[in-house]
C-alpha cells in the first residue's frame, strides 16, 4: 500500500519563486551545482519527483496525477524549470495551468523522446534496455544511464564523477517510480501540448546531448515559434553540471524579460 503524501520540497534563497525539477533516476540533490547562483536570485524550490529522493510514491503514476502532487507544494506564478523528464512534468504543467505558472524552462527535454522519421529522438530500444536492466540490476543501470549524461561533451569524465558524488549519499528512487518514468519517457507525446503553450518558454539544449539531439532544438522552435532557444556549446545532456556559470546566467536573464 503506498500512503501518498505531499513532494519533498526544499526551499532556499529570496527572490522570485523559482522551481527545478530533476530527471530520470537522480533526485534534487543534481541541481546543487547551481543552487548557490540561483538562490542568490531566486527563491528556489527544489522537489523531489514522486518516488525519487525523499518523496512517497504514487498509486498511480502519471503526468496528470505528478503536476498536482507537485502544485500542492508549490506557490503560484512560479517559474518552472525542468531537467529531461522533470521538462516533461513542467510542460504539462504548463499546458494545464497557465494562468498559475509564471514562466517556463526546458533544460534537455522534448514532448516526444522517443525518435521517428518525422521527429529526431532516440530509439525504443534504449529505454527497453534501460527497464530490462532494472529488473536485472538497478545499480549498475542507473550508474550506466548517469554516465550517459555526460557523454560526448569535453568534460565527459568530470561531469560524470560530479554527478555521482552528487547522487552517493542520496535516497535511490523506488523500482516502481524508476519503472514508471521510463514509461512516461517512452510513451509520451506531448506535441500538441507544447504548441499550444502560452508561457514564456525558454529551451536549453546541449550540442552532444546523445538523449534529446540537437536536432530537436528546431523541430521544438517550429512548434513554438515564439519561444526562446540556447544551445550550450560544451554540454551533452547535463548543461548546469558542464557550464554552470551560464547556466545561471541564462535563467536568470530570461526571468527578467518581461511578458
Amino acid at each position: 500500500m503506498i500512503i501518498e503524501q505531499r513532494v519533498y520540497c526544499r526551499v532556499l534563497g529570496e527572490g522570485p519563486n523559482l522551481l527545478l525539477l530533476h530527471g530520470w533516476g537522480v533526485n534534487s540533490a543534481v541541481w546543487d551545482p547551481v543552487l548557490y547562483g540561483l538562490s542568490a536570485h531566486f527563491r528556489v524550490h527544489l522537489i523531489d519527483l514522486p518516488g525519487f529522493g525523499r518523496s512517497e510514491g504514487l498509486a498511480e503514476y502519471s503526468l496528470d496525477t505528478i503536476v498536482e502532487r507537485i502544485m500542492e507544494s508549490v506557490p503560484e506564478q512560479s517559474i518552472w524549470c525542468g531537467w529531461s523528464l522533470g521538462g516533461l512534468i513542467a510542460s504539462h504543467a504548463s499546458y494545464l495551468y497557465p494562468n498559475k505558472i509564471a514562466k517556463l524552462i526546458q533544460v534537455c527535454t522534448s514532448p516526444k523522446f522517443v525518435g521517428d522519421l518525422l521527429w529526431p529522438g532516440v530509439e525504443t530500444i534504449v529505454f527497453e534496455n534501460f527497464k530490462l536492466g532494472l529488473l536485472k540490476n538497478s545499480d549498475k543501470t542507473l550508474a550506466r544511464f548517469i554516465s550517459i549524461q555526460a557523454m560526448g561533451c569535453e568534460s565527459t569524465r568530470k561531469d560524470t564523477l560530479i554527478l555521482k558524488k552528487l547522487l552517493k549519499d542520496t535516497k535511490q528512487a523506488s523500482l516502481m517510480a524508476l519503472s514508471e518514468g521510463l514509461n512516461l519517457l517512452s510513451e509520451s507525446d506531448l506535441r500538441r501540448e507544447f504548441a499550444q503553450i502560452s508561457l514564456p518558454c525558454l529551451s536549453i539544449f546541449g550540442q552532444f546531448d546523445s538523449l534529446v539531439p540537437i536536432e530537436t532544438s528546431v523541430a521544438m522552435q517550429q512548434l513554438l515559434p515564439d519561444s526562446l532557444k540556447k544551445v550550450f556549446m560544451h554540454s551533452s545532456h547535463a548543461p548546469f553540471i558542464s557550464e554552470p556559470e551560464e547556466f545561471i546566467d541564462n535563467i536568470i536573464s530570461f526571468s527578467l524579460i518581461k511578458n
